[in-house]
C-alpha cells in the first residue's frame, strides 16, 4: 500500500494525516480506525459489504481498482464499515439506515468518478 503523509503545525497543534492513495481501505485501517485490535473478518466482510454498496450506488460497470484510488470513495466505505460495525446487534440504538455523510459522500463520488471515467475512455 503506498501512503502520503502529511505534517501541519498550527500554534502548537500537530496533526499527522496518512492516506492510503490506491489499496483501498485495508483490515489493518480499519481496526486503526475503530481503534480495535481484532475482529479481521468481520471487517474484512464489512469492508467488502461497503464496497459493494458504494459502489452499486454509483456504477457498477466501473473496476473496483478505479474507486479504490479515490479518496472519496475510501472515506465512504470507513464511514460505513464504522457505522455498521458500531451499530450492529445489541448495540444499535440508530434508526438511521445511513448515516448522513455517507449519503453525502455518494453523492459527491458520484459526480466525480463517472465523468472521471467516460473523459478517459473517449480520450
Amino acid at each position: 500500500m503506498s501512503e502520503t503523509t502529511e505534517t501541519t503545525t498550527v500554534a502548537e497543534t500537530t496533526t499527522t494525516t496518512t492516506v492510503a492513495t490506491t489499496s483501498g481501505v485495508t483490515v489493518a485501517d480499519m481496526q486503526e480506525y475503530l481503534s480495535v485490535d481484532e475482529q479481521d473478518n468481520l471487517l474484512a466482510t464489512l469492508i467488502s459489504m461497503a464496497e459493494v454498496d458504494v459502489i452499486s450506488k454509483i456504477d457498477d460497470s466501473i473496476d473496483v481498482s478505479v474507486y479504490r484510488a479515490n479518496a472519496l470513495f475510501n472515506q465512504a466505505v470507513r464511514t460505513l464499515v464504522d457505522f455498521t460495525y458500531n451499530n450492529r446487534g445489541g448495540l444499535s440504538d440508530s434508526e438511521l439506515a445511513y448515516p448522513p455523510a455517507y449519503l453525502y459522500f455518494i453523492n459527491s463520488i458520484k459526480y466525480r468518478i463517472k465523468p472521471e471515467v467516460d473523459n478517459a475512455t473517449e480520450s
